[in-house]
């Protein structure tokens, strides 16, 4: 588990058994941004501030700007063979073979791909079968396909329009206002608050049947037709819980479940059924979503961890601890 204190490797099998890695004894941030795993099974830390951090063979090796890393604050990993990309808050990384050898690390940056890559300001990446690459940024969405960028963003339909969520978005983020970069551009309604910001894409997740699904800073759900390109939005209007979507995840029976700034939601492709705090969530700003093998979903929360058991016919939430 990733906290603002470090990570946490908690044993489910024990429940209670847990080991804390921090910037005392691994780490060179307490600040945990996101946590992937490679084909070996060990994992690989983006820290706020402090690099990139990897476990290996029981030892704790840091990759930082020195050795290539486009910045230190590091958002988002995806592994893709024998690469790994990184997303950073000043460009994204391809790190392909040994990550430290210099030689290895290639960075992408707005500059250098001719704008191509729309933003510098990069907090997803997602991968697909086809060698894609989709990066999902603070001015929208571009893809490389090793040769051709694209880039997309609310002029081409990315996010809902400011009336389909400025109610619901009112006094919406009080609690975080101002802790991202996210800036208004000149070209969108000025709402004088940090609460709309349809280009700023915080979560994405590549669906090979449907599209790329995409999560905005106040501009609700996007799904993007990627053979059509085409964007379909849904907001609190349509069922989601909230319009600040920070997680996405497809469960093992094909729903798609979201994080939100108003708790957690389950979509089955026609309805959302959200959980909040009221059904057991330890808070309602939902940041990471993970399933176990038991049927259980992992919901990280502003206010902590939540385990929800859920029924693997009905689908129904059974209990949550």
């Amino acid at each position: 588990m990733g906290t603002s204190m470090g990570v946490v490797a908690y044993d489910t099998t024990t429940a209670g058994d847990y080991q804390i890695f921090d910037n005392r004894n691994a780490l060179l941030s307490n600040g945990i941004f996101h946590i992937s795993f490679d084909k070996q099974g060990e994992p690989w830390v983006g820290t706020y501030g402090g690099g990139l951090s990897r476990r290996r063979a029981g030892q704790w090796v840091n990759y930082n700007t020195p050795q290539g890393l486009c910045d230190a604050f590091v958002y988002d990993l995806e592994f893709a063979g024998d690469d790994l990309w990184i997303a950073t808050w000043s460009g994204a990384n391809r790190v392909t073979g040994d990550p430290r050898l210099r030689t290895s690390w290639k960075a992408f940056t707005t500059e250098n791909t001719g704008g191509g890559l729309i933003d510098n300001w990069v907090y997803a990446i997602e991968i697909g079968k086809d060698g894609r690459v989709w990066f999902g940024t603070e001015s929208g969405i571009s893809m490389f396909d090793g040769k051709t960028w694209l880039k997309w963003n609310h002029t081409a339909g990315l996010g809902a329009p400011l009336d389909a969520v400025q109610r619901e978005n009112l006094d919406a983020m009080p609690s975080f206002e101002g802790a991202h970069h996210a800036s208004q551009p000149p070209d969108l309604p000025n709402t004088g608050k940090n609460d709309y910001r349809p280009n700023y894409v915080v979560s994405m997740l590549l669906d090979e049947d449907r599209g790329l699904w995409v999560g905005t800073w106040g501009g609700g759900l996007s799904l993007f037709d990627t053979r059509k390109r085409v964007f379909r939005n849904f907001t609190a209007q349509d069922g989601l819980p909230g319009n600040f979507i920070f997680a996405l995840k497809k469960d093992p029976y094909g729903d798609l479940w979201i994080g939100s700034n108003r708790g957690l939601s389950r979509f089955d492709g026609k309805t959302f059924t959200n959980y909040a705090k009221l059904n057991g969530l330890a808070g309602d700003f939902v940041f990471s979503i993970e399933f176990g093998e038991d049927h259980s979903l992992w919901a990280g929360s502003h206010g902590g961890m939540t385990r929800l058991l859920m029924d693997p016919v009905s689908r129904e939430l059974l209990k949550s601890d």
